[in-house]
């Protein structure tokens, strides 16, 4: 994920609490979405997102493609619970999974896309969202 990580939200998971940290991925430029410890921030706890934009999905600047399979299984429920994001209903193949498509719903939480100038509101709303 491209720095700056810019805090969301908060989620209770079977791992443990963590802050939802929204980015771009230096490739492609599409969101991340990663989880960290809340009270270790530096401990990464999951990545939520999956980076399919270099090998040809298409999404918008305010969506991503999430990655529902493996440890991330027990993780879907929780994040759509949160209110943050919404299933855009469309799917990405990748390999021998499907990774949905979700968009971020308040647009004061999508990071600015590399390249373009983002609005101050934007910047000043993400860096006070936690």
């Amino acid at each position: 994920m491209s720095a700056p990580q810019h805090c969301i939200g908060h989620i209770s998971t079977i791992y443990g609490n963590a802050a939802i940290l929204v980015g771009r991925y230096p490739s492609g430029g599409a969101i991340a979405i990663q989880l960290v410890d809340d009270e270790d921030p530096s401990e990464p706890m999951a990545t939520f997102s999956t980076n399919l934009v270099p090998y040809g999905a298409s999404v918008a600047e305010d969506e991503f493609c999430v990655k529902t399979w493996s440890e991330n299984e027990v993780l879907v429920a929780p994040m759509r619970a949160t209110g943050l994001f919404e299933d855009t209903g469309r799917r990405v193949p990748s390999g021998h999974v499907v990774a949905p498509v979700w968009r971020i719903k308040d647009p004061a939480n999508v990071p600015p896309v590399p390249g373009q100038r983002s609005g101050s509101d934007r910047t000043a709303a993400m860096a006070s969202a936690c």
